[in-house]
């Protein structure tokens, strides 16, 4: 026996599995995870890279500190020499002690000069980290927009699928009773059920649970009019006679 009243509902049931795999594609996708990725990412390496600018720019004052501590001392080695060989007389003692203050000065300039390269050397190491994790950022940001223009792809098509898939559904239904369409939503959305709100009737059993049913319920099922609700007693699933 035949019931062509119901027989489009498990046509539904397909189309409605379609959309379902389709959004689960759609979520599932492991570009998704790649986002999140590269976003942690991008976030560890701004803030390494804001670390190492607070480095360079320490490194920049003391560096402007050191140059003008430096050019003090060039200036005072300058003016005493200018001062010892202007001409005037200066006792031995007084020649002694200025050439004793001028090694201090030039020994005090060489150790500042030493401490400004070597801070010189310092900002530089500096700077290639911050370059290196300014490529990192970059690259991370680029891989991003990769996996989020796949993941827009894969949106677009999921929902041209699930259009049709709807439109077929509305197309069908039709000619499926209200009360049937009814029950068949509210077991598909249930928990554990898949997303199958029906299932086959056939030789006295529920084609999804497999649980057989009484012979006179199973001969009742058979004489029911077309269009009639059957449910299966055990899952609830709206069964379809063929």
């Amino acid at each position: 026996m035949n019931d062509p009243s119901l027989a489009p509902l498990l046509e539904i049931q397909a189309l409605d599995l379609e959309v379902r795999d389709g959004e689960a594609r759609a979520r599932e996708l492991p570009e998704r995870e790649v986002l999140v990725e590269k976003a942690r990412a991008v976030t560890a390496a701004e803030a390494a890279r804001a670390q190492v600018v607070g480095e360079i720019d320490g490194f920049a004052d003391e560096e402007r500190v050191l140059g003008e501590a430096v050019s003090q001392l060039s200036k005072e080695i300058e003016t005493a020499e200018v001062e010892r060989y202007s001409g005037k007389q200066k006792s031995r003692d007084e020649a002694v002690e200025h050439d004793e203050a001028q090694a201090k000065r030039r020994a005090r300039q060489t150790e500042l000069e030493e401490q400004e390269m070597a801070l010189l050397e310092s900002m530089e190491e500096a700077e290639g980290r911050a370059a290196a994790l300014a490529e990192q950022i970059e690259s991370a940001r680029s891989d991003a927009a990769i996996a989020q223009e796949r993941i827009r792809e894969v949106e677009a098509e999921v929902a041209d699928e699930i259009s049709r898939c709807q439109a077929a559904k509305e197309g069908l239904a039709t000619g499926v009773p209200d009360e049937v369409m009814a029950a068949y939503e509210r077991v598909r959305t249930q928990e554990r059920k898949a997303g199958r709100g029906a299932a086959p009737l056939g030789e006295g059993a529920c084609g999804a649970c497999r649980i057989k049913l009484p012979v006179e319920e199973y001969r009742q099922m058979l004489r029911a009019d077309e269009g009639t609700l059957l449910q299966c007693p055990q899952c609830r699933r709206v069964l379809v006679r063929a």
